[in-house]
């Protein structure tokens, strides 16, 4: 992304200020790699966007968290361990990644 590029996240149509987190890594080429995500908790439907805005031009990805009972609560903990891993997981390679540029 360019230089001036910033990020906007909005849940349920409400600017967010806390829970955001960005990165950002200059490449050789002169670009920056951008990221961003939010860490939130979530007990209703829950619409999240978020907006990527530069003067070269805007992005924006939308998502719909959807909440449903489950009385298999073994299988809600296991799918969360592996979502818990994959960002653990993410963070460690972009730490690694920081390191190396």
């Amino acid at each position: 992304g360019p230089n001036d590029s910033y990020f906007v996240w909005e849940k349920n149509g409400q600017k967010m200020k806390a829970c955001i987190t960005e990165q950002s890594h200059m490449l050789f080429d002169g670009r920056v790699h951008v990221l961003s995500w939010v860490k939130d908790s979530v007990s209703e439907n829950t619409g999240y966007k978020c907006s990527f805005i530069s003067k070269v031009g805007n992005t924006t990805s939308e998502v719909r968290i959807t909440v449903e009972v489950r009385d298999d609560q073994d299988g809600w903990t296991k799918e969360f361990d592996t979502w818990r891993s994959a960002i653990n997981e993410h963070d460690k390679m972009m730490q690694n990644w920081r390191k190396t540029w």
